[in-house]
């Protein structure tokens, strides 16, 4: 057996692996737009690949026994970059069906849509890879000189594979090229090795050139466009993007056009061209009341200063900069493709005075320990489903508190349930073990039994209003009761860095979402 010969199984099982590896990643992206990123999308996601996994060791061990591997493993390897490139076009099928659940036809419980979604996905792929390495074993054993040899050879490149397709996919494919792109050029390094391996030539060379069309062309971004524009008369699909934080999502519809950014399953801002001052989400019309009432009351100039700590489209701080031009204005986000987003889709100036960071917020503020330079800080970085666990406990709050004025107020929105309330009940008693005044506003129209949008203020020195009006006098939020509040915070902990539940404390929002 010659030099090449002998590593063969080695190189086929080590792409194999770090293909399952880049699928995974994929998983937990490509769900991520439909239902978000938490703790109960990546427990599914890791449960159903190592479940395929595991299904297609059984198999392909199975069927090594049966059949001679260098035989069957061309087929293996075609079957598995089938299944692989499918994914892309499920997805799109997905999308399309995602529309028919939204219009409110259908409602289907949220964990047993994560579970099919993913299932249906990535169950298969994950089946047809995980077949690979025993099959590839076998063929290792029957050419070695010791068992334990070779398939210790043989688990050792797997394990190399799938560190390799985990640091490549996480680092520089995904962020780079896209979730599609990352799934062709899988099914395509697949279909090239069941080339080389002595699969039917005319069968796999035909895939072949089918897959590097599809990726060269992208023909998948397309079709999904033109779905999605054809299901939705008047909904235009301006950009779609996979970061290396969320996926990003640009859409225009209606007369007057009402543009919306979304970063995963989450709507983060909507947005009218022609009309910057016209806040269409009840949360920033109350962030907005409450900065014209704490610059009044407090600093009875408009040069304050403000930190913004998630800047999504850039809606509420680029309206800070209109309305109070002699303040000074920051924001830090972690994600630049969201910044550039901003920049090009929702009319952030390039040449804005809004001092831009791109860096996490913690991390930030960590480094402004003790400079009370802020007068505001609004912390617009919390997802329905996903909260940044280190961004709510006391010992951040208490950073916080460190670069606020002493009559300085921090503005935060959270999304629960009021008659649930286990995450803002725990927040809200975390913000009051650091500020002696805290008040929660819920907008006009919401309901207790669904999911709202609150918004919370804390301070040390300034006590804010209980009743939020405009600057037309229109009502725009009221506070929480104190009984309601007490109620709401009675039992809470307090999350600390040590032990701070976000996701069993959202789990109620999760599970009564049909989004």
């Amino acid at each position: 057996m010659s030099g090449t010969q002998r590593y063969l199984p080695h190189v086929v099982v080590f792409v194999a692996s770090a293909g399952v590896m880049i699928v995974e990643l994929v998983a937990s992206r490509l769900v991520a737009k439909y239902l978000g990123n938490s703790l109960y999308t990546w427990t599914s996601v890791i449960g159903i690949v190592l479940g395929g996994i595991s299904l297609g060791n059984w198999l392909g061990g199975r069927l090594a026994d049966r059949f001679a591997p260098r035989q069957l493993i061309p087929w293996i390897l075609l079957a598995a970059s089938v299944l692989t490139v499918l994914i892309v076009g499920l997805d799109i099928a997905v999308s399309a069906l995602t529309r028919v659940l939204e219009s409110g036809t259908i409602s289907v419980g949220i964990l047993v849509r994560t579970l099919v979604l993913i299932s249906v996905l990535f169950f298969l792929p994950s089946t047809s890879l995980g077949m690979v390495s025993p099959i590839m074993a076998k063929f290792a054993i029957a050419e070695a000189k010791g068992v334990g040899k070779a398939v210790g050879g043989i688990y050792a490149v797997g394990s190399l594979g799938s560190i390799g397709g985990t640091f490549l996919a996480g680092y520089l494919l995904i962020p780079a090229f896209g979730l599609a792109a990352n799934v062709l050029t899988v099914g395509i390094i697949l279909a090239a090795l069941s080339l080389l391996m002595g699969g039917r030539r005319i069968v796999s060379g035909a895939w072949l050139l089918i897959v590097c069309a599809l990726l060269v062309t992208n023909a998948p971004e397309r079709l999904l466009r033109t779905i999605i524009e054809a299901q939705s008369p008047g909904v235009h699909l301006l950009y779609e993007k996979d970061s290396a934080y969320s996926y990003i999502q640009v859409v225009e519809k209606g007369l007057p056009p009402e543009r919306t950014l979304r970063l995963d399953a989450l709507i983060h801002n909507k947005y009218r061209p022609g009309s910057p001052d016209e806040l269409l989400y009840q949360y920033e019309r109350i962030f907005a009341a409450l900065t014209e009432s704490h610059s009044q009351q407090v600093s009875r100039t408009r040069a304050f200063s403000t930190l913004t700590l998630g800047g999504g489209a850039f809606t509420l701080p680029a309206y800070l900069e209109r309305h109070y031009p002699e303040a000074r204005h920051s924001v830090v986000e972690i994600d630049p493709r969201v910044v550039r987003t901003a920049h090009r889709f929702f009319d952030l100036p390039d040449s804005t005075s809004v001092h831009v960071t791109i860096e996490d917020a913690r991390r930030y503020v960590e480094e402004r320990q003790g400079q009370r330079q802020f007068d505001i800080i609004y912390c617009d970085a919390f997802n329905a489903y996903s909260v940044p666990a280190h961004l709510t406990t006391r010992e951040f709050v208490l950073q916080l508190s460190r670069v606020l004025s002493s009559n300085g107020v921090l503005l935060a929105n959270v999304i629960d349930i009021l008659d649930l309330g286990r995450f803002l009940g725990a927040y809200v008693a975390t913000l009051q073990s650091v500020f002696p005044s805290t008040t929660v506003y819920m907008p006009q129209e919401s309901s207790p039994n669904l999911r709202t949008t609150f918004v919370i203020a804390a301070s040390r020195g300034w006590t804010a209003p209980a009743v939020l009006r405009d600057s037309t006098g229109a009502l725009v939020g009221a506070s929480v009761p104190p009984a309601v509040l007490a109620k709401l915070t009675r039992g809470s902990p307090i999350l600390t860095d040590d032990h701070a539940p976000v996701e069993n404390l959202m789990a109620p929002v999760f599970l009564h979402s049909v989004r």
